[in-house]
């Protein structure tokens, strides 16, 4: 048995690529499964209703596992016992992290807007079907983390999976489709301060320090009002729980590709030249992977 699975913290992408990729080993005649780190967000719960799909098994431990890793490859989004695991595949749209394998495995790891665009030419080049279910899942997978096509991270290969999947899917109007989809991506409603700073968190190693960013994509920026302090605090609790060397979030309006960045932590000061009364805006970034997060790196260092 292979076990397929994504990042802590789960979006989307990673939950939809852990079924598809396990698809795609169940048609080379291997036997896999998918499972999850985390539950499964608000949007991520359309898409599978969506698709008539079930969300994969919870499992925080792989000791002793063989295992596909999806949408990542840093140790520190992976299953805290993943050095305990035998490492066979990784399918990724993501820098190479630090994951170190002690034999061969095979490796696709594309400079894409989603692990579903790679994971979808996988497909084409195995000759393997996709059905309506998995296409559908690939597609909102796609344009889930492209915000569908207006992210920065968005390719021509992107566009044309989905192009492509959503004829299989039986998808006609993709248009309606994706407004369907960012509704439920942006729908934060009831969410308490630690739950939306946790609803998109990454961990990453930095000069020998750990440091979070997380995102919440919003509709518009209006949504957090009256949550800003709040928000600032949960920051404070984790990076002094966690003895984190910097935490931040990006409040991000998707539509007008705003960002307003919380930050704390030890590092923090390091961020104030770029503030204004305390506030930091970001103009024009819209994705974490390609604009936040590099941009960070460059000021932290």
């Amino acid at each position: 048995m292979i076990l397929v699975v994504g990042h802590k913290n789960p979006d989307s992408d990673s939950i939809c690529s852990a079924l598809a990729a396990t698809e795609l080993l169940k048609a080379r005649g291997l036997d896999a499964k998918p499972i999850r780190q985390g539950e499964i967000n608000r949007e991520t719960a359309h898409i599978l209703e969506v698709a008539g799909v079930e969300q994969p098994e919870f499992r925080d431990s792989v000791a002793g596992e063989k295992i596909w890793l999806v949408d990542y490859s840093d140790l520190a989004q992976a299953p805290d016992d993943v050095n305990e695991a035998e490492i066979l595949g990784i399918v990724d749209h993501h820098r190479l992290g630090d994951v170190m394998t002690v034999n061969p495995l095979e490796a696709w790891i594309w400079p894409v807007g989603c692990s579903c665009t790679v994971l979808f030419n996988m497909f084409k080049i195995e000759g393997a079907e996709i059905t309506p279910a998995i296409a559908k899942l690939m597609m909102s997978a796609i344009l889930s983390d492209t915000v569908g096509f207006a992210s920065p991270t968005c390719t021509q290969k992107d566009k044309d999976a989905v192009q492509e999947l959503a004829k299989i899917a039986g998808v006609d109007d993709v248009d309606a489709f994706i407004k369907a989809l960012l509704i439920a991506k942006t729908d934060i409603e009831g969410l308490t301060p630690a739950q939306l700073v946790e609803k998109d968190l990454k961990a990453y190693p930095f000069n020998g320090r750990d440091v979070v960013v997380g995102q919440i994509e919003l509709a518009t920026l209006e949504q957090v009002d009256g949550q800003i302090d709040a928000l600032e605090q949960d920051l404070v609790r984790r990076c002094e729980e966690d003895s984190l060397a910097f935490a931040a979030v990006m409040l991000t309006d998707i539509t007008t590709a705003t960002t307003r960045l919380l930050y704390k932590g030890e590092w923090a000061a390091k961020l104030d030249k770029h503030a204004d009364n305390g506030v930091l805006m970001m103009e024009n970034t819209l994705s974490r992977k390609k604009q936040g997060w590099p941009w960070l790196q460059a000021e932290l260092v």
